[in-house]
């Protein structure tokens, strides 16, 4: 399997593949913004609606892939702001179900951070479900909390849950 940033020129393309994971990441609980009837065309307009920060550059998507087909992605989304040209997010770092447990989320976490570094951008900024699979990670890879927001978002099942702000010094 390899991670890599994706060509921006290619991201049309891959649009279906995207809208694939997110179903799948949400059929296994993940909360990604979906709620349990996500469908493959809702996911993919929600990626289409990401065209123009993809192709201008201000976002960043880097893939995981197992041949030809994606298996994982993450988002790095610079900041636009004039007080903060060095800061970013990570968002979308989705991982299918069945290739899990193969180290490709912190892999597409360390290349997301490195292209982050390498342009100057050093503090970086995510949320996560609050004691998910994920905040473990994040945690293991030595992001900070900064907080809990009770009720911040929904489940896939609709129920609310507490989301972790997290916080990267890259430095």
């Amino acid at each position: 399997m390899i991670v890599e940033p994706l060509e921006r020129s290619a991201f049309e393309l891959v649009i279906p593949a995207l809208a694939d994971l997110v179903v799948d990441a949400v059929a296994g609980g993940a909360s990604i913004n979906f709620l349990a009837d996500v469908t493959p065309a809702s996911a993919a307009a929600w990626w289409r609606g990401r065209l123009d920060e993809i192709l201008n550059g201000t976002t960043t998507l880097f893939v995981a892939r197992d041949g030809d087909r994606i298996v994982g992605s993450t988002l790095l989304m610079r900041s636009t702001n004039a007080n903060s040209p060095h800061r970013a997010e990570i968002g979308k770092v989705i991982v299918h179900r069945a290739a899990r447990r193969q180290g490709l989320a912190r892999a597409l976490m360390t290349a997301a951070e490195d292209q982050a570094r390498a342009e100057g951008r050093w503090m970086l900024v995510l949320d996560t479900v609050t004691g998910s699979e994920a905040d473990a990670m994040y945690r293991a890879l030595g992001w900070q909390e900064t907080g809990i927001v009770p009720d911040y978002a929904l489940l896939p099942d609709g129920l609310p849950w507490p989301a972790t702000f997290f916080w990267k010094d890259l430095r």
